[in-house]
């Protein structure tokens, strides 16, 4: 079997730590994560911000059932994590990097205890983005 050998020259996707940070201490099942990480590398890897991008596709990518993935991302857009808008047929994606607005954290009580935290300290007017900007 051949040794893997990536390297940066043959291309990268560029994110900040802040963001990265984020996305691994957010309760993501391990799906939810796949799509996160696929929209990362269909958007920042091409040095966009968003991209149109089917269901299909990303089932595809991640190797999972589009019907689930479809349900995933309505969940994730419901949560503020991704940006999802319809053009006709097709879906514009991208994920959003205000992470503070992302709707459910975990944190740790005084207790040691996981709780589920919910965020709604968003101003108004804020969501959804101008994909134009």
């Amino acid at each position: 079997m051949e040794q893997a050998s990536p390297q940066l020259e043959h291309g990268f996707t560029r994110i900040a730590n802040e963001l990265l940070e984020a996305i691994t201490v957010y309760p993501f099942n391990a799906t939810e994560l796949k799509i996160v990480l696929c929209l990362i590398r269909r958007t920042y890897g091409w040095k966009k911000k968003m991209e149109i991008i089917s269901y299909g596709t990303i089932a595809k990518d991640i190797n999972a059932d589009i019907r689930y993935v479809k349900r995933l991302i309505r969940h994730l857009a419901e949560g503020r994590v991704v940006f999802k808008q319809k053009l006709g047929r097709q879906n514009l994606m991208g994920l959003n990097k205000n992470y503070r607005l992302w709707r459910l954290w975990k944190t740790q009580n005084s207790g040691g205890e996981l709780a589920t935290v919910a965020v709604v300290n968003q101003p108004p007017g804020q969501w959804p983005p101008n994909p134009g900007k």
